[in-house]
């Protein structure tokens, strides 16, 4: 479900609660996307695209990351960026699911559901979008040697 509406520039997003390394935070950032591309697509004029979607949260008005990492106490890390910083750098940020502070960053955007593009082009929008975001963040809520990162359903 695409909501309507584009999110402000100015707004923060929680990119991912990532595993400790910047390598494995790519890799779970590349898997993500290539995991919505085979599950949704996004209607974008007559053409029909697919979702390589990034799952994020919007850090709400007056509030810090740590409101939104609670919710990810199993992962060590987090980044974030502005939606702004990440439309300069050609990643449409979009409205998604029923959750208002949910969106996804599209890595690779315009791409018909009937293309094919290999993981390669995938894992390089991934670290373009850590370049915008930034190094990794300690994550606040982390509990420690959690084996698995939960998310809330778009």
């Amino acid at each position: 479900m695409v909501r309507p509406g584009p999110p402000p520039d100015d707004l923060v997003v929680v990119l991912r609660a990532t595993p400790g390394s910047l390598e494995a935070a790519l890799d779970d950032i590349a898997d993500a996307a290539l995991q919505s591309a085979a599950i949704y697509v996004v209607e974008d004029g007559p053409i029909r695209c697919l979702l390589f979607g990034v799952s994020v949260f919007a850090v709400p008005a007056g509030g810090t990351p740590a409101d939104v990492l609670d919710r990810f106490a199993a992962a060590p890390s987090y980044v974030e960026a502005t939606v702004g910083a990440l439309r300069v750098a050609g990643f449409p940020v979009i409205p998604t699911g029923a959750n208002p502070d949910h969106y996804d960053v599209q890595l690779l955007d315009r791409v018909a559901e009937n293309e094919n593009r290999a993981a390669a082009a995938v894992k390089m929008a991934a670290m373009r979008v850590l370049a915008v975001a930034g190094p990794l963040r300690p994550n606040p809520a982390y509990a420690g040697g959690g084996p698995t990162m939960t998310e809330e359903p778009r």
